[in-house]
């Protein structure tokens, strides 16, 4: 009976860990979930959960995609050919220094595993799977807190600093969920002692493309041994179900991770969807710049809510900080039976209860969570 009771009760603990493992890591973006636990239908509901760029659908992706579905029918191509050779064009980098993944997250998981660093940098609060690749790796994080009373700040110094006894170093350029942006200038800093003390730099510029493209790192990546850049398809380009992403980096560490990697993980509609987008220059730069305009709308709206602090945009999203007392998760709650989904901030390492992130979108669905977020607060 004993015994019984003994399998029972780890089965119990068991479950519970994993229950707060998927609640510590968990993401925004998810409206199936959303709409089944509040009886939504998913056409009311506004996500401003996940940081996707509306305005990306004007570039006709769907199209591309209906042309194409008879590839569905062949493997793709595991090299993904034209696409690097595409990015290549779009960037100005060597084809031989890119690595095309199922999202940048593919190649977040792969730069630990080539790397294997026993201890990496890693901010506090960011992007989750920063943290869970390295632990998938044998590694383990030793985190650099942001603090609020900075204003999610950090002096480039202070990083480098930190830096002394590590193998790795991960940073968000701009910061998810904070904003925090570094200017080139001070991640050149920052790439010179990393390369001198042999560190493992992984720069994640998934959000760069919304305000500050010209302050990329790709071409000092291709010429580094330690560096490697992760851009995404999934934020400005809004493809986050066809999961494409590359990364940049010296042809050392794109070999060593191409030899980790899964075959044909780069569907055959990715590629092709990818290869088309980044034709789009022109459309590409007034898309823009009609996001930095709501962008700004959206900050001053929210800064006259009482009770509530935004963060300057340095992307397409918002952190908030609410100051009365209500709870993130409260409000989170609240706005979803409103068919109104937010990104409740509560397990980003780093932020307390107080916090919600909100993704920019069109003017009219912005004045309904303004709206929303009035009465509810």
């Amino acid at each position: 009976m004993g015994i019984i009771c003994f399998f029972i009760k780890r089965d119990s603990l068991e479950g519970d860990s994993i229950r707060m493992r998927r609640k510590t890591y968990s993401h925004g973006g998810n409206w199936r979930e959303a709409a089944k636990k509040y009886g939504l239908s998913p056409n009311n509901i506004l996500d401003f959960s996940a940081n996707i760029n509306p305005w990306t659908s004007s570039l006709g992706v769907e199209e591309i995609v209906k042309d194409n579905l008879k590839d569905i029918y062949h493997y793709p191509d595991p090299q993904c050919t034209h696409l690097i050779k595409q990015i290549s064009q779009y960037l100005g980098v060597d084809r031989e220094n890119i690595l095309a993944g199922n999202g940048s997250t593919e190649l977040i998981y792969l730069a630990a595993r080539a790397i294997l660093p026993r201890r990496a940098l890693i901010f506090a609060p960011t992007f989750s799977e920063y943290e869970r690749a390295l632990k998938a790796s044998g590694g383990e994080p030793k985190f650099l807190f942001l603090k609020e009373s900075q204003g999610f700040s950090v002096n480039i110094q202070r990083i480098i600093d930190e830096t002394k006894d590590v193998e790795a170093l991960f940073i968000c350029n701009p910061n998810n969920p904070t904003g925090t942006f570094f200017p080139k200038d001070e991640l050149l800093q920052v790439l010179k002692i990393t390369e001198e003390r042999k560190i493992g730099f992984i720069l994640d510029e998934s959000y760069l493309d919304f305000k500050y493209p010209g302050e990329t790192l790709v071409r000092e990546a291709q010429k580094s041994d330690h560096l490697l850049v992760l851009r995404s398809f999934t934020k400005f380009f809004a493809i986050a179900g066809l999961r494409l992403g590359y990364g940049v980096a010296g042809r050392y560490l794109i070999e060593k991770m191409a030899g980790l990697k899964e075959p044909w993980t780069v569907n055959c509609l990715a590629q092709a969807a990818g290869i088309y987008l980044l034709r789009n220059e022109e459309k590409i730069k007034k898309i823009r710049e009609v996001v930095n305009k709501e962008s700004e709308f959206l900050f001053g709206e929210l800064s006259r809510i009482a009770g509530l602090k935004p963060y300057p945009p340095e992307a397409n999203f918002i952190l908030v900080k609410i100051e009365t007392g209500f709870s993130s998760s409260k409000l989170q709650e609240d706005l979803a039976r409103r068919g109104i989904l937010i990104r409740d901030c509560s397990n980003f390492a780093g932020l307390k209860d107080k916090f919600f992130r909100v993704a920019v979108r069109k003017r009219e669905e912005n004045l309904r969570l303004i709206d929303s977020l009035r009465e509810a607060i």
